[in-house]
């Protein structure tokens, strides 16, 4: 997952809720998050995953990002990168 903008209070807060819920879309993705952090252009940060351009900006709140993010590996990934409560893999 990659973060690409001008180095400005945007591209901070963006990378820094992506630290804070980290653990859970670990969790609940069953998967290991690399972030990076890239200058850009854009004053609006770019939100990358697997380097898919899946947002620019921030959401409103943490809770959406989460949601964006898993919504973008379940479209890119396919079903089966979610896990269950046990941190297992759902078939697909």
């Amino acid at each position: 997952m990659k973060v690409r903008g001008r180095d400005n209070y945007l591209r901070y807060t963006l990378v820094s809720w992506l630290l804070e819920v980290k653990d859970l879309l670990e969790r609940e993705l069953c998967d290991n998050i690399r972030l990076e952090v890239e200058e850009g252009e854009n004053e609006l940060p770019e939100l990358i995953v697997d380097g898919h351009l899946v947002g620019a900006g921030l959401p409103g709140e943490e809770g959406y990002l989460i949601e964006v993010v898993k919504k973008a590996v379940m479209d890119l990934r396919g079903p089966s990168s979610r896990c269950d409560e046990r941190g297992e893999r759902l078939a697909e």
